[in-house]
């Protein structure tokens, strides 16, 4: 039995371990909320009172209700801890045990499944989508039959960010007491669309008005629609639903026994957290409604726990082997970790994973997913033997924030190193000028840049962040400490018509002094 599921087995012990730098190691029983479980390695820089007075800290700012981390190295757990609470209402303390949703970390699952069916000659990766899903088409059809499975792993379809997602869970999903807000062209698309099986998301891809990005493989743009779409070619290449697939060959084989995409599976789990989000006021909010969109369950719809996520992430670090068994191919492994398309400095998309290379002499490896009340971050670093897993129940949580803040410290570098360093480098008026605007995308996102006085500011829902230009093209919107990265695309006349908001295209629009963003 591996070091993975021997931690996990043994947690309800509520072991606990207390050491300053690691140099030294002693269990002991404790009561400490989620309880702590570590073998006898020892990562050598890792200090456990650093990590954890960071992440009370990121909690406090954030108000975040329950956070759970845990951490893998060289096959063991080495780290697994509870912070807070599943549920705050009744004071249920967070485990290792706890289930929560983990949105887009789901991508990798849908991507490992279709590696596997690859190497069993099921599909080819470079083929046409049309090949499996002979309903698929977009507005440009000399790209119809050209759009490949690649394509869609690696967010370089063209497609840009699109509302389907949106009506599809609104479609679907329980509302909450309280009002929901509402979605721009929703009644009107329901009464076209409908999201309950796939065939519906294909009818709106194509017919839906919206141009492509450009051409093939010129753009990355970040797609939950193409990978709605892969969980239907995993189904029809497999003669399996995309639960039944990954439950036999993936889930199962790691003995990932608390993961799911079915709510009513969720009843049978002791420990699952409720739904925290923030309101437009900045209340937290919470509920037992699981956002559901059946067309899109293979883009972020698994729900699991750290202890479950371990022995996957350990899967690549072992190159695709799990126990004594060859889950995928060391090769299939290698695919998904390639850095095919760069979205921000530094950092490049796979196969469901963003690629950091030399990050300090080593690779991150990671992906991050949000939804109502969601926000994970798992990855590893494969030169190191070290993997992370962090799951939270609060929209908007920094989760990869605190993923990082465990990798660094197992480095031996600060616990708040950036993944990427900003150097702010001062532009003249002229410069500052060319990111004003208003930018919207399909997905519902707006950010308004304008000028204060000799500065940049963006307004995000309702609230204005400052703006600070890296380059003549570049900048970085801080929101509550995170930086996150934008670039202008500019057309060959150097007119702006979009704007890189971290891994996805938000076009340019008109202002509209009657609507705010």
């Amino acid at each position: 039995m591996s070091g993975v599921v021997q931690a996990r087995d043994l947690v309800r012990q509520d072991f606990a371990f207390h050491c300053d730098n690691m140099l030294e190691a002693r269990f002991e029983v404790s009561n400490r909320n989620g309880g702590i479980l570590l073998s006898e390695r020892i990562i050598g820089h890792f200090n456990q009172g650093a990590f954890e007075s960071f992440v009370d800290e990121m909690m406090h700012i954030h108000k975040v209700p329950g956070v759970c981390v845990g951490i893998v190295y060289k096959g063991d757990v080495v780290y697994v801890k509870g912070f807070g609470y599943r549920d705050l209402e009744n004071n249920l303390p967070v485990s290792g045990n706890t289930v929560f949703g983990i949105a887009s970390v789901t991508k990798s699952f849908t991507a490992l499944a279709v590696n596997q069916l690859s190497e069993k000659g099921l599909l080819s990766i470079e083929e046409p989508v049309r090949k499996y899903l002979p309903g698929f088409s977009v507005p440009d059809p000399h790209f119809c039959g050209e759009i490949s499975i690649h394509n869609f792993l690696t967010h370089t379809s063209g497609i840009p960010p699109l509302p389907s997602l949106n009506y599809a869970i609104l479609e679907s999903t329980q509302p909450d007491e309280a009002e929901e807000p509402e979605i721009a062209g929703y009644d009107q698309c329901h009464r076209r669309f409908s999201f309950k099986d796939v065939d519906g998301l294909l009818e709106f891809i194509a017919t839906y008005e919206y141009e492509l990005l450009g051409a093939l493989g010129e753009f990355l743009s970040y797609s939950n629609d193409c990978f709605g779409l892969l969980g239907s070619i995993i189904e029809k290449t497999s003669g399996e639903t995309y639960e039944d697939y990954l439950q036999e060959h993936i889930l199962g084989p790691l003995d990932m026994e608390h993961t799911t995409t079915r709510l009513d599976k969720l009843k049978e789990f002791d420990e699952v957290t409720r739904l925290y989000y923030k309101d437009s006021d900045n209340n937290l909010c919470v509920s037992d409604n699981w956002q559901v969109a059946p067309a899109f369950t293979a883009c972020g719809f698994l729900k699991s726990s750290v202890f479950d996520l371990l022995p996957y992430v350990n899967l690549y670090i072992n190159r695709g082997r799990a126990n004594s068994s060859q889950i995928v191919s060391p090769t299939s492994v290698g695919r998904m970790i390639t850095p095919y398309y760069p979205y921000n400095p530094d950092q490049w998309y796979g196969y469901g994973f963003t690629v950091r290379p030399d990050y300090y002499g080593v690779t991150l490896v990671q992906h991050s997913g949000s939804l109502k009340g969601v926000a994970s971050n798992i990855g590893y670093v494969p030169e190191k033997d070290l993997g992370v897993v962090v799951l939270s129940n609060m929209t908007g949580f920094p989760a990869s924030k605190v993923w990082l803040g465990a990798v660094n410290l197992c480095l031996g570098l600060d616990v708040g190193t950036p993944i990427t360093e900003k150097t702010v480098v001062s532009q003249p008026e002229a410069r500052l000028l060319k990111f004003v605007g208003t930018y919207r995308s399909g997905e519902g996102a707006c950010i308004r840049i304008h000028m204060v006085g000799d500065e940049l500011k963006a307004t995000i829902d309702s609230k204005t962040y400052p703006v600070e230009p890296t380059g003549p093209d570049t900048a970085v919107i801080v929101i509550e400490g995170v930086d996150n990265f934008i670039k202008l695309l500019t057309d060959c006349e150097g007119t702006v018509w979009a704007l890189r908001y971290g891994s996805r295209i938000i076009l340019k629009a008109e202002d509209d002094p009657y609507v705010s963003c």
